[in-house]
């Protein structure tokens, strides 16, 4: 396993995006999505020894008869971004929301919650942006 492996499944069956938590609250997230357990708990095992963050597998139950489950690695907020840093996209839309997220997310978006008016402007041009891409 290595960055270049996961970079490329990241353009294929992954996603970056701005998940409400609460209302009106967009946390980042970064994840990947495929039916092969064995496989998201590689890259998930890699991401830790190499980056040190944990991620999040969760199963989803198909809704349909002829489709597969399948499953969910998932990092939030500061892991997110750590793994986001590391992933070089080729795809074109996921490359720009990578380098928006990892330029300005942190900067609009203060962990306690707590914003000025003026951070609500900033914070509701990131995420109209973001979702523009």
């Amino acid at each position: 396993m290595n960055w270049e492996y996961i970079s490329g499944f990241f353009d294929a069956d992954g996603h970056i995006a701005l998940s409400s938590q609460k209302e009106k609250e967009k946390t980042t997230h970064v994840g990947f999505t495929n039916i092969d357990l064995n496989l998201l708990e590689s890259i998930r095992d890699f991401i830790f020894e190499d980056v040190g963050v944990k991620g999040v597998i969760s199963k989803r139950t198909s809704k349909k008869e002829n489709h597969s489950d399948c499953y969910n690695l998932v990092y939030r907020y500061d892991s997110a971004l750590k793994v986001s840093s590391k992933i070089n996209s080729q795809h074109y839309k996921k490359k720009k929301k990578i380098k928006l997220v990892l330029e300005k997310y942190k900067s609009v978006t203060p962990r306690n919650g707590k914003y000025t008016e003026d951070m609500k402007k900033m914070r509701e041009k990131f995420v109209n942006e973001f979702f523009s891409l």
